[in-house]
């Protein structure tokens, strides 16, 4: 199982290669190095996730029953936004073929060809060598969670999170 989280120039900034099968994206951040991090040390850092991980203080999330126009408009700036990972993801799978498909390697093995892959991503997009694989119309529309939903019910949003969320939303999008 793979999460990740892209920075703006889609570029890797953590990248969790482990926990083999299905397990939830949420399990996966929850047992993080950079949900330890944030956490503790936000510094005004805001990261956006999908409907399948839960609202925190630092990471905020889509909201499910959107009734103002001001949280329209935050989901929909926030889905946008949260879509260069999708973009990241499609441009780091075409420039790297063999991650389009399963590999037949050593487990240990797989996690060194991921985390290279990754590595070797960022230096790209560093010297924005593109190579003329990327179509940024290609991945313009989208996002996970539209393709793959995930059953928020069983997620239990923190009070204090969704009121820093709803906060956010009356300062910047009123």
């Amino acid at each position: 199982m793979l999460k990740a989280i892209c920075g703006p120039s889609m570029e890797y900034l953590d990248l969790v290669v482990r926990w083999p099968g299905s397990y939830h994206d949420s399990f996966i951040f929850n047992g993080s190095y950079a949900n330890r991090f944030f956490s503790e040390n936000t510094n005004g850092v805001k990261l956006l996730g999908d409907g399948g991980y839960p609202c925190k203080a630092y990471l905020y999330t889509p909201l499910r029953n959107p009734t103002t126009a001001p949280e329209r408009k935050y989901n929909k700036v926030q889905i946008r936004t949260r879509n260069i990972i999708e973009r990241t993801f499609g441009l780091w799978k075409r420039r790297f073929s063999c991650l389009r498909r399963s590999l037949a390697n050593a487990p240990e093995t797989i996690v060194n060809i991921i985390i290279t892959c990754a590595l070797l991503h960022n230096i790209a997009q560093k010297y924005n060598t593109h190579d003329n694989i990327y179509s940024e119309e290609e991945y313009e529309e989208g996002g996970g969670e539209d393709r793959f939903p995930i059953p928020v019910e069983d997620i239990q949003n923190n009070i204090i999170a969704d009121a820093t969320r709803s906060a956010y939303i009356l300062r910047h999008f009123s």
